[in-house]
């Protein structure tokens, strides 16, 4: 499935180039057939229309540009291979959606699970201990802490066991398309028995449904389909009890369902009010936990050696980030793409008596981003750049908030102890880090990327700046840490002393991804038990550079971006004064921005030149730039610790000139709320004026 649009949405436009469909309108939103446990939702409400606004748009002519033509068709056979996976588990594929597709179309994953089950079973399991623990005469005490500890133990195993589930759907309104969906069922039948599947016949709420079984052989497990079509929708799952849920729910109008699940109600309200009368193309919902613990399902429970982060930044406090989704919408006015999104992360709700005033609890507490109006590129920020990014943090907070995670990862006390340590270790910078560097941090942190030519792996240069209070004695901290470093080489530009850090072999560090299941996007298929787990990746900036500068703690990933930036410039050469920055504010501040929390700027062109000039060169699986490392992470080698080879023909690819023209400016901004993040965005025309 389609659901991470951060991930696949590129994916989704591209593959839909090829569909044609008439519209109809469904009887019942697909939301409210899905089971309240799904975990990722994408849904096309009229296919024709998205297509038809899809090729007005200047994305949409560049597919179609002579030019572009060999790269696409080959981009297009490595997107349908990829998302094609769901063939093996439904029989399915995307060209066979193309003729029965007759209105909204769906695609879902959903996690099932039966929470009385769940305490029933903590119940149990806490009680056995308990009544062992009294037939040996323990103190009231000793059976405190027993019943506290196999409650811990219970709770964690049924964790276990619903990261397992995982249940893949696909919904499609066949109106009007009768003799090509008995057609399509045929196909499916056919393909089912090439793979030696054991069909039968099976009513499921009075729905006659078609089951395919494929046994179990080596590593894989037993793979079922659901196949059935019931009033107008076609209905694809691989899980019975979800396709007997979902058919209980045609024609219900109450009980349990993804449209009461609260996260998915506050993002679909937030965005229909935002858009008005304005239809989506495209609506979308993640949980991005349950919907990361369905990936790895489906990935055969594979996970990056070392701390699970998902397991740590559950534990931390940050699953009180509960959803997120949104619309979408194509060349609509001025915007060629337009999208609000709303992050559903509400307040923890605590007893009337608690003391803690705290929104969120541990390490989530440093997810505090206040609203202001000054947000507005400072002067030093160049105007030649790819993207920027301000957004204003309760830093100090978020160093002290960090405390939890920090002793959770290292699986000790650890965070006062190196504190401690770099105060008073005599062959350390004997530093007080808390008084010398975190006390003088203020509210605002700016991102600012570019690249150096010519293009190189690592060409992408991204610079991070933190305000502070106390430029000079920030300064005198660095230059006290760095001089004990052997890493670091100092250097010197006019009055500013910077030091350059190089780390030729940076120690691997935790990091959290969030894969998409096989099949419509997914890998693989479900397993009971997770297989051995994939290698860390190393840090995104091996090398590094810091200094401070214009009241800010500057990092940054090359040092020589930080001399460029530290030049002297012109009175009108900085970002605010470029034209197309400032059609993009224009553009926002029409969407409702001006007091906000984030504020994001990027010339589309400019962000995709290094990873657009890999792949042309043939060394995507080399690329070390942000999109490039998604991009890879997209087409990963199946044996682990191999770099890939370039599955697509990047030769064919025109000179990036011809690319430029079509790719135009965009941006977006974020608004804190009491229940999350308000977001909005934009992307416009190259010749927007």
């Amino acid at each position: 499935m389609t659901v991470s649009v951060l991930r696949y949405g590129l994916c989704c436009l591209t593959l839909l180039l090829g569909w044609q469909s008439s519209v109809a309108c469904a009887a019942q939103p697909s939301e409210s057939l899905l089971p309240p446990t799904t975990k990722g939702f994408v849904s096309v409400p009229d296919i024709g229309l998205l297509l038809d606004r899809w090729n007005e748009t200047q994305l949409g002519q560049l597919m179609v540009d002579e030019k572009m033509k060999p790269f696409v068709e080959s981009l297009k056979r490595q997107m349908e291979s990829k998302v094609n996976r769901a063939d093996q588990q439904l029989g399915l594929t995307w060209s066979d959606l193309e003729s029965v597709a007759g209105g909204d179309v769906c695609l879902a994953v959903a996690q099932p699970w039966d929470e009385q089950a769940e305490a029933n079973a903590i119940a149990a399991y806490v009680a056995k201990a308990v009544d062992a623990a009294k037939a040996k005469d323990k103190s009231a005490a000793e059976v405190a802490k027993i019943t506290q500890d196999a409650s811990a133990e219970a709770k964690a195993e049924q964790r276990k066991l619903r990261a397992r589930q995982h249940a893949m759907i696909v919904l499609v309104d066949v109106t009007g398309r009768d003799d090509e969906t008995q057609a399509l069922l045929k196909k499916i039948d056919g393909e089912f028995t090439k793979r030696k599947a054991n069909k039968s016949a099976q009513m499921i709420r009075g729905v006659e449904t078609a089951v395919y079984t494929i046994e179990a052989a080596g590593d894989q497990p037993e793979r079922r389909a659901f196949i059935a079509v019931h009033q107008d929708r076609l209905i694809a799952v691989d899980h019975e009890g979800v396709i007997d849920n979902l058919l209980a729910r045609f024609g219900a109008t109450d009980g349990a369902s993804l449209v009461t699940v609260p996260a998915f109600q506050h993002a679909i309200k937030n965005s229909e009010a935002a858009f008005g009368e304005t239809a989506p193309h495209l609506r979308w919902f993640v949980e991005p936990f349950g919907y990361t613990e369905i990936a790895r399902a489906y990935d055969q429970g594979r996970r990056r050696r070392g701390t699970d982060m998902l397991q740590v930044l559950a534990n931390q406090g940050f699953d009180a980030i509960q959803g997120l989704g949104g619309f979408v919408v194509l060349s609509e006015g001025e915007y060629e793409v337009l999208h609000r999104t709303f992050v559903y992360a509400p307040p923890v709700k605590r007893a009337a008596d608690d003391k803690n005033l705290e929104k969120y609890d541990l390490a989530a507490r440093m997810l505090e981003f206040p609203n202001s109006t000054v947000l507005a590129p400072p002067k030093w920020v160049p105007r030649d750049l790819a993207a920027y990014l301000s957004f204003n943090w309760n830093v100090q907070k978020a160093f002290y908030a960090s405390e939890t995670i920090v002793n959770e990862i290292a699986g000790d006390e650890v965070f006062h102890d190196v504190l401690e340590s770099i105060k008073t270790d005599p062959n350390g910078p004997q530093i007080d880090i808390e008084k010398e560097l975190v006390a003088y941090l203020g509210t605002r942190a700016t991102m600012v990327s570019d690249y150096r030519e010519p293009i190189s792996p690592k060409s992408e240069r991204m610079l991070f700046a933190i305000e502070v209070t106390n430029p000079a004695a920030v300064m005198d901290t660095i230059n006290r840490a760095m001089e004990s470093d052997p890493a670091a080489k100092k250097r010197v530009f006019e009055d500013h002393v910077i030091w350059e850090i190089l780390n030729e072999d940076p120690h691997e560090v935790p990091t959290l991804h969030l894969d998409s299941p096989g099949g419509f996007g997914f890998d693989g298929f479900g397993a009971d038990e997770p297989v051995e787990e994939e290698e860390e990746e190393k840090p995104m900036i091996p090398n590094s550079a810091v200094t401070v500068a214009f009241g800010h703690l500057v990092i940054a990933s090359h040092v020589d971006y930080v001399v460029e930036i530290l030049s002297e410039h012109a009175e009108d050469d900085h970002l605010a004064k470029a034209a197309d920055y400032e059609l993009v504010r224009q553009a926002l501040e029409k969407l409702g921005a001006g007091n906000d929390s984030f504020n994001f700027f990027a010339r589309t062109d400019e962000s995709i030149r290094v990873t657009y000039e890999m792949m042309k060169q043939g060394r995507m699986p080399e690329s070390e730039s942000v999109l490039g490392k998604m991009l890879n992470r997209m087409f990963e080698p199946e044996e682990e610790g191999v770099m890939r080879e370039q599955r697509i023909d990047g030769g064919e690819l025109p000179d990036f000139e011809v690319a430029r023209r079509y790719l135009g400016p965009g941006g977006f901004y974020v608004r804190s709320t009491e229940m999350g993040w308000d977001v909005a965005g934009c992307l416009l025309s190259k010749e927007s004026k």
